[in-house]
């Protein structure tokens, strides 16, 4: 194993502790993706958003551009010239970020204002309200909002398969699919649990609800490849939901929720397993409230836990890293699109937390040794990329929630120097990843689900760090021709986070990406009303795409008929073309 200095393995956030073992069971991809890691956290911890304003002022004599982003932009009080960020997953900050607080810019608030809204309470207590009824539809029963129901709720009862071939197939189908991106069980582990119940039977216990839960996520998951086959340029695919897939999946799951109470009561790591994977089906079927409760009670096990410095007796470290980084990022990540209550899980304070290099002697000589290696790259690239990503939200956030309120109050010119080394670190990050998760550009296609992701995240990244720019530019045609480039930059790439996304692709993810193609899609299309920005080409065949996208998954996903509510109104709008010298009110 990796023998590490405390500084090398402060990558990301939290220092690990690594078994001080043969360093030369790794190869020199996992080596430099630490390095790199490294490297990019410290970028991301001791970069000072401030710095090069810094600099320039006290090449001028004047501290006012440092103390406007201290101040303004970042809320902190600048200290030595420096100014220090929280690194933690800032729930509140990304919300600022996300597609609700998209569509209550100005422009979107007279495009959209014959829009019905729904409103919420959030967890500070706050009246908010949103477009898109996720949260209303999720609190119904689906078949009040459908006559016919979910596609895959039928009356006939379809009964699950317990034959040793069937479990085997659809468990590997889990592994191959599933717990590849998300590593919480061992392959070790779940044979024996699959051996349990072979020999068994459908027992009323936790080992039985995992390999339930395990036949239920094989079930209704896609091969990947089959995904990317289905691709043909020039085309938009179309397929239809695997509806026997689907019921078979979700039989799987009505079996395994009989047997899931007692995960409530009992905090070890197969109940903790048992509650994070019935998240993760609830993601893949689409219902991200139901996944909330899921991640949440798992998550306070998880807290417990994290508080008196323990972990369930038997766990691995890998493993057990790897359990509390998925419930982490997974219940922050639905709370951030709709923020009703605090997460369970607070910023990681044991030593070891975070996924550490799997253990070689829990790893089998065969072909899927290297896939659980590759695994550890993905999620080690992916924590350290959102930890850019949320030191970019919440200065991006601060500036347009601050503009908003007081118009005129921020200078965008002031950004640009912190933007451009935002883009530096995201550009360093992208050159030092390693082939397991290094990914083409679009149009190429991301052969593996690893690269995929990654791809789609940096998309999402280099667009948010435009942000600003594409706010100034949109509300402002006498904006300076620097911004204006800038805007255009973001435009680029939130057209291509769009193109990146599979249209049928089901996975953990599919809610996000929905939320994201819409606010990607409502940034194109409120650009696309302007005289003064260049929109980047192949735009219109983007906004069709995500038009495409909604359709297909409004069937199984009700709420995505408001989705598309929001997406033809914009489309349908017509908003004045302002002159130079008239920039649009939003005071």
């Amino acid at each position: 194993m990796l023998n590490m200095s405390r500084k090398e393995t402060e990558v990301i956030g939290a220092p690990c502790e690594y078994t001080k073992q043969d360093s030369s069971s790794f190869d020199a991809a996992s080596l430099r993706i630490l390095d790199q890691l490294s490297l990019i956290k410290g970028l991301v911890r001791d970069i000072h958003p401030a710095s090069s304003l810094t600099r320039e002022s006290r090449a001028s004599g004047s501290n006012g551009d440092a103390h406007f982003i201290a101040t303004h932009v970042l809320g902190q009080a600048s200290t030595r010239g420096a100014v220090h960020t929280s690194l933690a997953l800032n729930t509140d900050a990304t919300h600022k970020s996300v597609s609700d607080q998209i569509l209550q810019w100005p422009v979107f608030e007279q495009l959209l204002s014959s829009l019905q809204r729904f409103p919420y309470i959030d967890f500070h207590g706050t009246e908010a309200y949103s477009y898109l009824d996720d949260l209303l539809t999720q609190s119904e029963d689906l078949s009040s909002r459908s006559p016919s129901g979910p596609p895959w709720k039928s009356s006939a009862l379809i009964n699950i398969f317990t034959e040793k071939v069937d479990v085997e197939k659809l468990v590997e189908q889990f592994h191959q699919r599933v717990n590849i991106k998300n590593p919480i069980l061992s392959r070790q582990l779940a044979s024996q649990y699959c051996q349990k119940f072979h020999e068994n039977g459908l027992l009323f216990n936790l080992e039985t609800c995992l390999v339930l839960l395990m036949c239920a996520l094989g079930a209704i998951s896609m091969d990947y490849r089959s995904v990317i086959m289905s691709q043909s340029p020039g085309n938009i695919p179309s397929l239809a939901p695997d509806l026997a897939s689907l019921r078979l999946g979700h039989s799987y799951l009505t079996a395994a929720e009989k047997r899931l109470g007692a995960a409530i009561s009992t905090v070890n790591t197969l109940s903790i397993q048992c509650l994070c994977l019935a998240g993760i089906f609830h993601m893949y079927s689409i219902q991200p409230m139901h996944a909330l409760r899921m991640f949440h009670a798992a998550g306070i096990s998880l807290q417990n836990l994290a508080s008196t410095r323990a972990r369930p007796a038997g766990a691995p470290s890998q493993m057990y890293s790897s359990l509390f980084w998925t419930c982490y990022k997974s219940e922050r990540e639905i709370l951030a699109e709709i923020p009703i209550n605090a997460p369970a899980l607070r910023e990681p304070g044991m030593p070891n937390v975070y996924p550490q290099p799997p253990q070689a002697a829990s790893i089998a000589s065969n072909e899927w040794a290297a896939d659980e290696e590759d695994s550890w790259y993905f999620l080690l690239s992916e924590i350290a990329l959102r930890r850019i990503t949320d030191q970019v939200t919440e200065i991006v956030s601060k500036y347009i929630h601050a503009e908003i309120d007081l118009p005129g109050s921020q200078s965008v010119q002031q950004l640009i120097p912190i933007v451009a080394e935002f883009e530096q670190q995201a550009e360093t990050f992208r050159e030092n990843l390693p082939p397991a998760v290094k990914f083409p550009d679009v149009p190429e296609a991301a052969s593996t689900e690893w690269k995929q992701y990654s791809r789609g995240r940096y998309y999402r990244l280099l667009e948010l760090m435009h942000r600003p720019f594409l706010f100034n530019a949109i509300h402002d045609p006498g904006c300076s021709p620097v911004v204006r480039s800038l805007a255009e930059k973001g435009l680029q790439n939130a057209l291509r986070y769009i193109q990146h996304s599979h249209i049928c692709h089901r996975h953990h993810g599919t809610w996000l990406q929905l939320r994201n193609e819409l606010k990607e899609a409502s940034l194109l299309l409120a650009a696309s009303k302007t005289t003064w920005l260049a929109m980047p080409r192949g735009w219109e065949a983007g906004i069709a795409k995500a038009q495409a996208t909604f359709d297909h998954w409004s069937s199984e996903f009700p709420s995505c008929r408001t989705y598309s509510n929001v997406f033809r109104k914009l489309a349908e709008s017509s908003m004045t073309r302002h002159g130079v010298d008239n920039p649009m009110t939003y005071g």
